[in-house]
């Protein structure tokens, strides 16, 4: 999965804190970030984009990130932040209330919000920007960490930590196209944790917006399958198709174009893969769940404006040009 990355490991020890600000200010804003430890500033950070998400893999010593009323309005406003504790052991504060995190706990909270994050040594972080939109309908906790014990709510955060720490570790590694695959994963999973957590509580849960994000998890799990379709959909979910139209009715498009939208997608990133130069086009639409050739063909030129095997031949080229060079 493409990414960028960034080191203070070849900056002069003098120079390192200056730069980690600057790398914190280039994807978080001006917030106020310090050092807690004494020695030299040795952190770095990834950055992946995957679906919608945004998603930062930091390791860094001993340190605080604050946001206070001179930190101003940020660009990551339009986010929840949500950050995993990899390695090491911190705590958040927010609202007065204080949430410590040991390896594999996780806390969501509000980051317009004044909010201050504490790491008391060396540590390894997974920083989750999540839209507000793709949250929208769920009624927030206003910072949400995991429940103690061993009710529902509290399996729900503990698999939802298991998965995002071995997502971390594997983010390196993972091949282009499965982004937004991941993403719905762990909004599905994120839904279900906080919805869990609100039934607990005794408070009213939002059925559609959870309902949404638990359609959209089983879609990604399911979208190779050329039997998938509202109806198994529904069934499974246990709601009627009518309900299920009535939840997306909200959204530009419909749940069935969607399915078929992200299943182009998928075949377009391995029609460009150099590993697939020897399968045909008709093979590829047929693994992301096509049943028809001519169908596939006419809906990925219907949306990507060419042929499949016209794609397949243009990345083909390209990759020769540039093997030429």
């Amino acid at each position: 999965m493409n990414h960028l990355q960034w080191s203070t490991g070849r900056v002069l020890v003098s120079e390192r804190p200056q730069v980690w600000s600057h790398i914190n200010n280039r994807y978080f804003g001006r917030l106020r970030v310090g050092c807690l430890d004494e020695g030299p500033l040795d952190a770095s950070l990834e950055a992946y984009e995957v679906g919608p998400l945004r998603m930062f893999r930091i390791e860094a010593p001993a340190h605080e990130v604050v946001r206070d009323a001179s930190c101003g309005e940020l660009p990551t406003d339009d986010f929840y932040k949500l950050v995993l504790q990899v390695r090491g052991r911190g705590a958040v504060e927010q609202f007065h209330e204080r949430v410590l995190l040991q390896p594999g706990n996780w806390a969501l909270y509000d980051p317009r919000a004044p909010y201050r994050i504490a790491n008391f040594e060396r540590c390894t972080l997974l920083v989750t920007q999540v839209p507000r939109e793709m949250l929208a309908g769920l009624r927030l906790p206003r910072l949400h960490a995991g429940e103690a014990g061993c009710s529902n709510a509290a399996g729900l955060h503990g698999v939802f930590g298991t998965y995002l720490r071995a997502l971390s570790e594997q983010l390196p590694g993972l091949p282009d196209g499965v982004g937004r695959a991941i993403s719905e994963s762990v909004l599905g999973l994120l839904g279900s944790t906080l919805a869990e957590a609100q039934r607990r509580q005794g408070e009213p849960l939002p059925l559609p917006a959870v309902l949404k994000l638990r359609v959209r998890q089983y879609v990604q799990a399911h979208l190779s399958d050329p039997d998938l379709s509202i109806q198994r959909i529904a069934d499974t979910l246990r709601c009627s198709k009518r309900y299920l139209h009535r939840v997306f009715e909200d959204e530009p498009l419909s749940l069935e174009r969607q399915i078929w939208i992200s299943r182009l997608e998928h075949c377009r990133d391995a029609l460009m893969a150099d590993g697939n130069t020897h399968r045909s086009a008709a093979e590829i639409g047929f693994a992301w769940g096509f049943k028809s050739g001519a169908h596939f063909c006419r809906l990925f030129k219907l949306h990507f404006g060419l042929t499949p095997g016209a794609c397949q031949r243009q990345a083909i080229e390209a990759r020769q040009r540039v093997m030429a060079q």
